[in-house]
């Protein structure tokens, strides 16, 4: 069969999601919550008296993107919504990246940053973490310096580290760089904090945020990104129309109405999972590393063998078996506290053989 595919993408590997039966799912950090029952009947309602699928959706998302803001802090113009996050990197790498333009990104971190921008023609270049995992801006800088890059990627708090960069070096990056910087928040509601109401004030910077992680609406894709208004009807010239269905834009609008309620949810998360860290501390021939997100990063002797038994008992995590760094360190997505525990003893008969 003849092959079709661009010779520049040819060595790229398909990101696929292997599939696995299992008991307990702690490999993609999802919330461990279901939507709300209330929440549940009025979508039902929604299904059956609002929505008119026959009917494009609404291409701005003007009632969801009004809630956000209200949300946020910031104004509606200042906002723009997407089929979860990853379709809004792939907007913004299409809006200001070239063939051939370099585009930073931490590492180890979000994968898509980098495959996105080789599919956009771009060059990703990787800008390691420190030892412990910490950002170290002066790499940044150097990196900045030797590649030119038209667009900076950090994420904060990082996916799979859990750590975040320190706020005023993130502020002073954003007003040295002569190009875009975005700052991946996925997990910013794990952390407490949000430079959302202040990227506002930048020319060249963009947050992105998302109802996955805290929010529970994973199955729903639903993301957004804030920035300056006229950096912002930038990207919407290469934004799809129509690029998030009219369901999702009701959900999410109602999490938005009924924030207090997932607020709760989000400091009991924040509970489970330094209960989880301490319980993790406690297990020998391991290493946990501090989050500030929704999930653990742990070292283990052998994490091939620990991931495989794992998946033997009905327990998925997450491996990085084609990442040398990573090679022996797994990420466990904070659950409920009895699917932990579980984990935990599970993990616990493991090492001990």
């Amino acid at each position: 069969m003849a092959e079709f595919l661009r010779n520049d993408l040819k060595a790229l590997k398909p990101y696929k999601v292997r599939s696995v039966p299992y008991k307990i799912k702690l490999d993609a950090n999802e919330s461990p919550y279901d939507l709300p029952e209330a929440i549940r009947q009025q979508l039902v309602k929604e299904l059956m008296e609002g929505c008119q699928f026959n009917r494009y959706p609404d291409s701005d998302a003007t009632a969801l993107r009004q809630a956000i803001s209200r949300y946020c802090g910031v104004s509606p113009d200042e906002v723009m919504v997407g089929a979860g996050s990853d379709e809004l990197i792939r907007v913004i790498i299409s809006a200001f990246v070239g063939k051939g333009d370099g585009v930073l990104c931490p590492s180890p971190s979000f994968t898509m940053y980098g495959i996105f921008t080789h599919i956009a023609g771009g060059i990703p270049v990787e800008v390691p973490l420190d030892d412990n995992f910490d950002y170290d801006v002066s790499a940044f800088y150097k990196a900045i310096e030797q590649y030119k890059p038209r667009v900076v990627f950090i994420c904060s708090p990082n996916n799979p580290t859990g750590n975040v960069i320190d706020k005023d070096e993130l502020m002073k990056l954003i007003k040295a760089f002569n190009g875009v910087v975005v700052v991946d928040e996925a997990y910013g509601e794990f952390c407490g904090d949000s430079i959302a109401d202040q990227i506002v004030n930048y020319p060249n910077a963009l947050v992105l945020k998302t109802f996955s992680k805290a929010f529970g609406l994973a199955g729903l894709r639903v993301g957004y990104l804030i920035g300056n208004r006229k950096l912002v009807e930038q990207v919407y010239a290469v934004k799809p129309p129509y690029n998030l269905n009219s369901f999702s834009q009701k959900a999410a609008q109602l999490v938005l109405e009924n924030i207090d309620l997932f607020r709760s949810r989000i400091a009991s998360m924040i509970h489970e999972r330094e209960r989880l860290y301490d319980k993790l501390r406690g297990v020998k021939g391991i290493e946990v590393y501090p989050s500030k997100a929704n999930f653990l990063l742990i070292k283990v002797p052998d994490a091939e063998m620990v991931y495989k038994k794992l998946i033997g008992e009905g327990i998925l995590v997450r491996n990085f078996p084609n990442d040398p760094r990573l090679k022996n360190y797994l990420r466990i997505t904070v659950g409920t506290r009895q699917d932990n525990d579980a984990f935990v003893e599970t993990l616990k008969r493991i090492l001990e053989g």
